[in-house]
């Protein structure tokens, strides 16, 4: 049994508890599973994704307005507009096969995301004209594939969309989206048990009696793991007694990567859980005591 009541053994820095910590971790890389794309948020990817396809697929149009043949509104201004004949219209979704071919002198109408028709090679806005009935006139030049999204403007096929080792952030999710892939592989999230101890300490939402404290520092911890990518499981919040202490720990590293606890760390009589580590395996607790204030209580340890 330990000595109650002498103090921390040994008070580390902060920096020093670092090195000690990366010391004595065994790292190793967690298994790759699949999952559904949406589910990947904050994972790390397993392995290099390439784009299947270009991005877009084909030329279209970035905004709404007339698809012409760029040479023909060379010159053209509000004094000296260029009248084109208006052949036909196109919009998102339309097959080419459906489409207009646009001859020299002729526009088409076209909407925001429409594949560019044949012949065309530019998209006035349509602030930039007036119709005519079926004819427009345009007021301002544009240049060959001005406003235009051309094909794989924002990946071309076989190119690098996500680096192994990467975090999934929603961009990438939209990315993978759009480049039609639904599943991807990543590491698996590595996995927290938390365990908080305190005969004083009860749930949040619990009816409060005379010496209860409710337990705020449980919820946030998991809200920090689970912020940082990891899953996290609940060991509940249990009195101050050594061999309920000892089991909920074991349970935790039964389930999870390793185990958070809060309470119980410093060096009072009711203070088990350096006692439950050291009892439990070697090397045992690693450092005990940090010179830090708050949190000169916080330790680590290794359970072989």
């Amino acid at each position: 049994m330990r000595k109650r009541m002498e103090g921390f053994p040994t008070l580390v820095s902060f920096k020093e508890s670092r090195r000690k910590l990366a010391e004595v971790i065994k790292y190793r890389i967690l298994e790759t599973v699949e999952v559904a794309l949406e589910d990947a948020l904050n994972m790390v990817c397993a392995e290099d994704i390439f784009a299947p396809i270009d991005l877009p697929e084909f030329d279209r149009s970035a905004v709404d307005g007339y698809a012409v043949v760029a040479e023909d509104t060379f010159g053209s201004s509000p004094n000296n507009p260029v009248e084109l004949k208006l052949i036909g219209k196109v919009h998102a979704g339309m097959k080419p096969s459906d489409m207009p071919k646009v001859n020299r002198g002729e526009a088409v109408e076209i909407y925001t995301g429409a594949r560019l028709p044949e012949g065309a090679n530019a998209v006035v806005m349509v602030e930039h004209t007036n119709k005519l009935g079926d004819s427009i006139e345009v007021l301002y030049p544009v240049s060959p594939y001005q406003n235009v999204s051309k094909k794989g403007e924002d990946y071309k096929k076989g190119e690098l969309v996500i680096k192994k080792g990467t975090m999934i952030r929603p961009w990438h999710i939209a990315a993978l989206a759009a480049l039609n892939i639904p599943k991807v592989k990543v590491l698996r999230k590595p996995r927290f048990a938390v365990l908080s101890t305190g005969s004083e300490l009860v749930e949040v939402g619990s009816e409060l009696k005379e010496g209860n404290v409710v337990n705020s520092s449980k919820p946030m911890l998991k809200s920090l793991l689970k912020e940082l990518g990891c899953e996290v499981l609940d060991l509940g919040t249990i009195p101050d007694d050594l061999e309920k202490i000892k089991e909920s720990i074991k349970e935790g590293l039964r389930v999870a990567d390793a185990v958070i606890i809060t309470g119980g760390t410093s060096v009072g009589e009711l203070d088990l859980v350096p006692e439950a580590i050291n009892s439990l395996g070697k090397p045992g607790l690693v450092v005990h005591g940090i010179m830090m204030r708050p949190a000169k209580p916080t330790g680590f340890g290794v359970i072989d």
